[in-house]
């Protein structure tokens, strides 16, 4: 399909030499090619990392609530683990 598009705004370039409505055309095909590119992006968050459980500082939102209560789960036990392994950092908390 993006294939398809690019060669379609490559043909109405080449033809739009003559006539400025072709490039008109081609830029509003651009512009919402790009457009539905970024909304994907944004849609689709970091690529697969959404099914695996990411231990850096990415702050994407759940896209379930299923989603949301296995990273909930997954950080409640962390901190657990964290207070048994560290009492030492109990008072430093609050």
């Amino acid at each position: 399909m993006i294939v398809l598009t690019i060669a379609l705004l490559l043909a109405l370039i080449a033809l739009g030499f003559d006539q400025p409505l072709l490039w008109l055309v081609a830029a509003g095909i651009a512009y919402f090619l790009i457009r539905r590119h970024d909304r994907a992006a944004v849609k689709g968050g970091m690529g697969g990392a959404r099914s695996g459980g990411s231990a850096g500082g990415g702050m994407s939102t759940p896209a379930s609530y299923r989603d949301y209560r296995i990273r909930r789960s997954r950080q409640e036990r962390w901190d657990r683990r964290y207070r048994r392994t560290h009492p030492s950092a109990q008072h430093r908390r609050k």
